[in-house]
């Protein structure tokens, strides 16, 4: 007889659990029912959506191949005013400022390339120059006109001539990360892909930001020789950022 209070007791703890679990049920059923009537019966529509950020000044072109933009369906209560349905319908233009990623392609958002590129407004003493870079060494596409950025350049030195001579032939050169030029005016950005044939035969494309900055003349030759000799890489600096003092970096003294 002493066991019967026990047996209850788990008869109630599993009754309690049958009914928990049968009341979890039937809330996410419901829950699951007002989604498929919320969009029963909506319209899917195709639309073009921005896979990653598009800098401003891309064309439709550039930004397709890139795989900037790709098409997807959406339904017809959530495609804004001027959603394109077709490339064909932006062929020839550019984007008049950075699009979103995720973000649904309008026709408003862009423009003839003329309208989109005003004249260089350089200052006294300074000279504009572009540069072209790869996607991550150009703040992957985040730099806008009118920002500021600096510039580091990573340079490969050749091995000291004393270690040939002494019969070294695994010796090499150092090799040295520094900034190279700080607080740099941006007067324009675009972007651009390349296309070319891999080792395989197959062609391969590669976005390029193509970045024009302000530079005094001086500046402009470290610039060209760094572009010649160095690897370069951009960092995008906040408003009223002061230039950082810096020894730079060699492999000798990286985890210091």
């Amino acid at each position: 007889m002493a066991r019967l209070p026990s047996a209850g007791k788990s008869i109630a703890v599993i009754l309690a659990l049958a009914l928990a679990l049968i009341a979890t049920f039937a809330i996410f059923t419901y829950v699951r029912g007002i989604e498929q009537r919320a969009f029963e019966g909506a319209e899917l529509v195709e639309v073009f959506v921005a896979q990653e950020l598009v800098p401003a000044g891309t064309s439709a072109s550039v930004a397709a191949e890139a795989g900037l933009i790709a098409r997807d369906t959406a339904p017809r209560a959530n495609v804004p005013e001027g959603a394109i349905t077709s490339l064909d319908q932006i062929e020839g233009l550019v984007t008049e400022d950075r699009i979103l990623t995720d973000e649904i392609l309008v026709r408003g958002r862009w423009v003839d390339p003329a309208a989109a590129i005003s004249v260089l407004e350089i200052p006294d003493g300074f000279e504009a120059v572009s540069v072209e870079v790869g996607v991550p060494p150009g703040v992957a596409g985040f730099v806008q006109a009118g920002d500021q950025v600096s510039l580091l350049a990573t340079v490969f030195e050749a091995a000291p001539t004393d270690a040939e001579d002494d019969g070294d032939e695994g010796a090499e050169g150092d090799v040295r990360s520094q900034y190279l030029l700080q607080g740099i005016d941006v007067l324009a950005v675009g972007q651009r892909v390349i296309t070319e044939e891999g080792e395989d035969g197959v062609q391969q494309s590669a976005a390029q930001v193509l970045m024009t900055v302000a530079l005094q003349p001086e500046d402009i030759e470290r610039l060209v020789l760094a572009i010649e000799t160095a690897e370069l890489y951009f960092t995008l600096l906040p408003e009223d950022a002061e230039p950082a003092e810096t020894p730079g970096r060699t492999l000798t003294d990286l985890f210091e």
